[in-house]
């Protein structure tokens, strides 16, 4: 069973809750039984016009975190947290990088029932939503996906636990994390390639730029030069998840 929703959401980087439709996107999501939703918007001020991905737990009467994607080339993934309040739903977003989630703003997020047209009007979301998997979708949108897709129970069982202050029972949480693990592995995997690759893709750019340095007359701007770049690939360093 699904349920056809319309949905709209504003943000705000000032912190100040100043809501505004130039800082908006909105359009429909599919709600399944177990809480998990899919669903394509647009943002209607936006420069870019394709459509944009948003998967992620829904609990109407409780809270909803919506992961929205597009191609890392326009713009790095966002997770919308937000708990359910009487005007709609109020709570932050942050964006998702490499080294774990940013806080960015506050958000505010409204949701309806569609009720009219619903079958031909869920037809034609399910197709979007296919285009979207089929043809737009980078590499990075995928894994991350497919990660959070496989453990969907799980993140349904820890959000609305979360909201509703719960404390997880032993028991709880080993099958919590017998269902995390895999995904925790590969998450902890690709993050270790991707750094290795920037380290490699740094390295290599500073070899040229000291072997341009080398040219030079004055030691000390050579000194000057390799100790900035040690004193960055430390500062890079101290922020590794795995240090």
């Amino acid at each position: 069973m699904k349920e056809l929703n319309k949905i709209k959401g504003y943000w705000d980087s000032t912190f100040s809750y100043n809501f505004d439709e130039h800082n908006m996107w909105e359009g429909k999501i599919l709600l399944y039984e177990n809480g998990w939703f899919e669903g394509i918007v647009v943002d209607p001020y936006s420069s870019y016009t394709e459509d944009r991905f948003i998967f992620g737990i829904y609990h109407p009467d409780k809270v909803i975190e919506l992961y929205k994607f597009t191609p890392l080339y326009v713009s790095s993934p966002f997770v919308f947290h937000a708990s359910k309040e009487d005007n709609g739903y109020n709570g932050q977003l942050e964006t998702i990088g490499l080294f774990g989630p940013t806080l960015f703003g506050v958000t505010h997020i409204t949701t309806q029932p569609v009720k009219e047209n619903v079958e031909t009007e869920t037809e034609e979301l399910e197709n979007r939503i296919k285009r979207y998997k089929e043809t737009i979708m980078d590499e990075v949108g995928q894994e991350f996906y497919d990660n959070s897709i496989s453990i969907k129970n799980a993140l349904s069982t820890i959000i609305l636990g979360n909201y509703e202050g719960k404390q997880f029972t032993n028991l709880e949480i080993q099958e919590i994390m017998k269902e995390c693990q895999p995904v925790n592995e590969k998450v902890m995997e690709s993050t270790n390639k991707a750094i290795n690759e920037m380290f490699e893709e740094l390295d290599d750019e500073i070899n040229d730029f000291i072997d341009i340095d080398d040219e030079m007359e004055n030691e000390d701007v050579k000194k000057l030069s390799r100790k900035k770049y040690q004193d960055f690939l430390s500062s890079l360093e101290d922020e590794l998840p795995f240090n």
